[in-house]
């Protein structure tokens, strides 16, 4: 038993730091471009505004660390910058993500992830008062069930993927769901870097938030990179 703990204890000592790492935690950074089509309206108090959105490119960049410590969460970072020109100027439902998911199940092919996300908008409006143009800022914090998966397939570098944030409450509705093909470009012990494409749809719809009452969707297709520590 001395001998088998010896030989354990050296193992470990001489191991890359990088190896030693990926098996407390891991880091992810990655980021993406969206080449969304907006469509819909808002309404500002009882002024219903129809705003001929034009389709423009949104990004959205984001953090995770995940750990082994038990009953602790894992939390990704996640900021999606969703600013949209209009007829009456340029309006922002940009908004950051807050997800805190378990892992529960995960191997080297498939792994499915629940959670909760904490959705943070911080935006503005262009809205039609009573006889002048202004801006109306809202705030709001929409919690909503978070699930994600990945399905790797056998003796490749592809892994096919899907996540979803979702809450329908009364009147308002949101929810950001994403689904895609990874590529696996770089596998090393100190890093690794895949390259991802899929299709994203995102739906906003606010009941009353600081006076604000929207109905807008953004979709289409993305490209992405994404780097594991």
């Amino acid at each position: 038993m001395y001998k088998k703990t010896l030989v354990l204890a050296v193992a470990l000592a001489v191991a890359p730091a990088s190896a030693l790492a990926d098996t407390v935690f891991g880091v992810y950074a990655g980021g993406q471009f969206w080449d969304a089509d907006t469509e819909g309206e808002y309404a500002f108090a009882s002024n219903l505004i129809e705003p001929n959105f034009e389709n423009e490119n949104q990004s959205s960049y984001y953090i995770a660390l995940e750990h082994p410590v038990p009953f602790i969460p894992n939390i990704k970072v996640r900021e999606n910058s969703l600013e949209v020109t209009s007829d009456y100027g340029k309006n922002d439902f940009s908004h950051r993500d807050y997800i805190f998911y378990y892992e529960i199940f995960d191997n080297d092919l498939v792994s499915f992830d629940v959670g909760v996300n904490a959705m943070d908008f911080d935006g503005s409006l262009w809205v039609l008062g009573s006889d002048t143009i202004g801006r109306q800022d809202f705030s709001v914090v929409v919690p909503t069930a978070y699930v994600a998966a990945r399905v790797g397939i056998p003796a490749t570098d592809w892994t096919f993927f899907a996540d979803a944030s979702a809450l329908s409450a009364k009147d308002s509705k949101v929810q950001d769901a994403q689904i895609g093909i990874e590529y696996r470009l770089v596998d090393n012990l100190a890093v690794d870097v895949s390259l991802n494409a899929g299709y994203r749809h995102s739906v906003i719809e606010l009941d009353d938030v600081d006076d604000i009452y929207s109905d807008v969707t953004f979709k289409g297709p993305f490209v992405g990179v994404e780097v594991h520590f």
